[in-house]
């Protein structure tokens, strides 16, 4: 019979698998334990943090914004009126923008909305790239010609117009709003 390096062979049981299963448990433990010690330890000596991210909290009270006859010009337009919105709630540009849009397309009498669906589509790099305000909100379209706005009936229009209904991103105490109309 061969010796295997002076190492005897042993049986294999389900008893050594065991052992050795809650022994990488523990190395792993100690390993993950010991790391958030070490994390633990630099925050707390006192070394410069980055300043916390605000969280922000989407407002279900949406507003209309009539979409300028010239998309690309029409920033500043836009800007006013979103503005004017945050100011009404009695919110701070710091603590609040727009973070979805929904813009609808008009559509003629002898179109069906989902013309209006593409005219909405093809304005949005043009609405998109007219102020800063809009470059990182979500856009959706949609073909109407009115839509319910918080509550009440907002006309859209026909062919060529376009009206944005917006939701505001506001970071703050809790929003307290009826979210079922």
């Amino acid at each position: 019979m061969a010796r295997r390096f002076g190492f005897a062979r042993r049986r294999d049981s389900a008893e050594d698998g065991a052992g050795w299963i809650y022994a990488d448990l523990f190395l792993a433990l100690t390993v993950v334990g010991l790391g958030s010690a070490v994390i633990t330890a630099v925050s707390a000596s006192g070394a410069p943090q980055a300043p916390a991210e605000k969280t922000f909290q989407l407002s279900c009270a949406e507003f209309a914004v009539r979409v300028p006859a010239n998309v690309a010009s029409g920033g500043a337009e836009i800007e006013q009126a979103v503005g004017a919105e945050i100011g009404r709630r009695g919110w701070s540009p710091d603590s609040s923008k727009p973070g979805l849009v929904i813009v609808m397309g008009g559509f003629g009498s002898n179109e069906s909305p989902g013309d209006g669906d593409g005219r909405a589509k093809a304005i949005l790099s043009r609405l998109r790239a007219s102020t800063p305000l809009l470059q990182q909100v979500e856009m959706r379209t949609a073909g109407a010609r009115s839509v319910r706005v918080n509550g009440q009936e907002t006309r859209v229009g026909g062919a060529g117009s376009f009206l944005m209904v917006t939701y505001l991103l506001f970071s703050g105490p809790t929003l307290t709003e009826d979210c079922t109309r």
